[in-house]
Order: C-alpha cells, then structure tokens, then sequence
C-alpha cells in the first residue's frame, strides 16, 4: 500500500499525469497498415493506442506488430499494406483504467507497459498516463519530499 504523503504529493493537481487524448497519437481500427506505419514513424513512438469510430479503445499497434505480420520482404509493398486494416494486426490486450484510476494500479501496469490508456467507464478514451510521466513525478518527490515533511526514521522495539 502506498502512503497518503506519497499518493498526495504524486497526485497534485499541478502537472495532470495524463496527457489527453487530443494530444496522443493514435490510428483507427479501419485504417490501413499503412497509415498506421506512417503515424508510427512521423509520432517517434513505438507503440500507440487504436481506436474505434465512437473514440473507444479497441488495442495496440506496434512497428513490431506489422514486422511479424509480414515476411521481411512484403514490409516494404506499399500495396500489401495498404491492403491490411489495423484491425487484423493490432494486439487486443491494453492496459486500460478507468478514470477513477488507483496510483497502486497505475504503477501496477506500468511496470510492463510503456503507457496505461485511461477511459470512462463506457470506454470512450481520454488519454494516456506514460510511464516517463509517472518516473518524473516520482524523482521530484524523490528529491523534494525532505523540504516538505520532516522524516523521521522509525525505531523497531525488540522486547
């Protein structure tokens, strides 16, 4: 469990942890292979959200996922790309909150994870919490938590 000093110092209203939706990267479930290799490239990201019409999370696109749905060859065949929906390569599996979110559960999942897609409970996406948010937030509680409490290290009895 994580203390109340840390949870509130991590969770300030000053710099939101989430970076919006407006502001994220994404590619629809319709769209080609590649369109999704053109965001990809020109976003610098490796991995990015897929959404559906109605602004709901439906899974993952990675360069990887369209590396290992081709042969090294066809990768380069604008027409075989062109030719494939995301939909049919994207990874299902998402590390989604809703936006009630738990700091516990945030950390839970990005432990192996390079971001935690966060939605409201019908599922329409909001944005995502990228684990270098969270590391940043942490090193300046790391390096600020001494100016702002005064720590004092606890004794264990042995009687």
């Amino acid at each position: 469990m994580i203390s109340k000093v840390i949870k509130d110092m991590f969770n300030r209203p000053t710099e939101n942890l989430m970076i919006p939706a407006s502001d994220v990267a994404t590619c629809n479930e319709e769209d080609t292979l590649l369109h999704a290799v053109l965001v990809l490239s020109n976003s610098g990201y490796q991995i990015i959200p897929v959404i559906d019409s109605e602004n709901h999370v439906r899974g993952l696109i990675s360069i990887s996922d369209i590396v290992t749905s081709f042969d090294n060859l066809s990768l380069f065949d604008e027409e075989k790309l062109n030719a494939i929906k995301v939909k049919e390569v994207m990874n299902q599996v998402v590390p989604i909150l809703f936006d009630n979110y738990d700091l516990e559960d945030v950390l839970r999942l990005l432990v192996n994870n390079n971001f935690v897609c966060i939605t409201h409970k019908n599922g329409y996406f909001l944005g995502i919490i990228p684990r270098k948010v969270a590391l940043e937030r942490f090193t300046h509680i790391a390096h600020n938590i001494d100016s702002e409490y005064d720590l004092v290290e606890k004794v264990n009895d042995l009687v």
